[in-house]
């Protein structure tokens, strides 16, 4: 296999012999440089899901991370983060969508939040696992026929997820969602990308993601914090993750 600077100039040698006098054969338009925000990376990120569903799953049940979150609290659960997209979304320049909603909720409260859930919206189909427990939509049938996944209820099922839950979340005044601190969402993005039970598919998404965020908050990230987090997650995690950040904000590959 070629290597990326023979296989890149190759390409440019192609394209300059094609195009004589030309320089720039980019398609991309820049990525913007800071991150947009919470409040209005969520509106963008539910519009996209909304308009999704309406449009291609009139059937479906658009569940957003307000009324969880309502539906959750009035229950008398108060030990919860929002994660997922929606945890993050206001770290990365450039929002995106997901079809699942994904709350963090402490191991004594979690049963409470499932019975919340299946009241509110008793359609829902529960598949409980030792990691999570996933509520499923019988009206969001897949391309491969299965019923898919809106409301990801996250057990604390580990050290870093237990610190995220007890210290390392903010309430973002907008909203008024709980979320991960930037240092946070690292670590949670870092422990997917190296996790070996993770799919491959989507430990490539994990490493976008992750790249967004450390290269649109360059200056707001505090390492000692990064390097505490990911250090639960196995020993020498730390220093890693400091490794990570640093490849992703000179844009280099990761080692994974």
């Amino acid at each position: 296999m070629l290597t990326p600077q023979i296989r890149s100039q190759l390409i440019r040698e192609r394209m300059e012999t094609r195009y004589p006098g030309q320089t720039d054969f980019s398609h991309d338009d820049p990525i913007p440089g800071s991150p947009m925000g919470h409040a209005a990376g969520y509106r963008i990120a539910s519009d996209i899901v909304r308009h999704y569903r309406r449009t291609h799953r009139p059937e479906s049940m658009f569940i957003t991370p307000d009324e969880l979150i309502e539906t959750i609290v009035a229950a008398g659960v108060d030990r919860w983060v929002l994660m997922g997209l929606y945890g993050y979304v206001g770290y990365l320049p450039q929002p995106r969508a997901t079809q699942d909603v994904d709350v963090l909720i402490d191991n004594e409260q979690i049963d409470a939040a499932l019975a919340a859930v299946l009241k509110r919206w008793p359609r829902l189909v529960p598949d409980s696992g030792p990691i999570v427990i996933r509520l499923r939509d019988p009206g969001e049938i897949g391309v491969d026929g299965e019923v898919k996944v809106v409301i990801d209820l996250m057990r604390p099922t580990d050290s870093l997820y237990e610190a995220i839950l007890s210290q390392h979340h903010i309430t973002d005044s907008d909203t008024g969602h709980r979320l991960p601190i930037i240092e946070a969402a690292l670590a949670a993005k870092y422990s997917a990308i190296v996790s070996p039970y993770r799919l491959f598919e989507r430990k490539l998404q994990d490493a976008v993601d992750f790249r967004s965020i450390a290269k649109g908050n360059r200056t707001r990230i505090d390492h000692d914090i990064a390097h505490q987090l990911a250090e639960l997650i196995y020993p020498g995690g730390g220093q890693e993750i400091l490794e990570f950040i640093n490849l992703a904000q000179t844009d280099q590959p990761f080692p994974v």
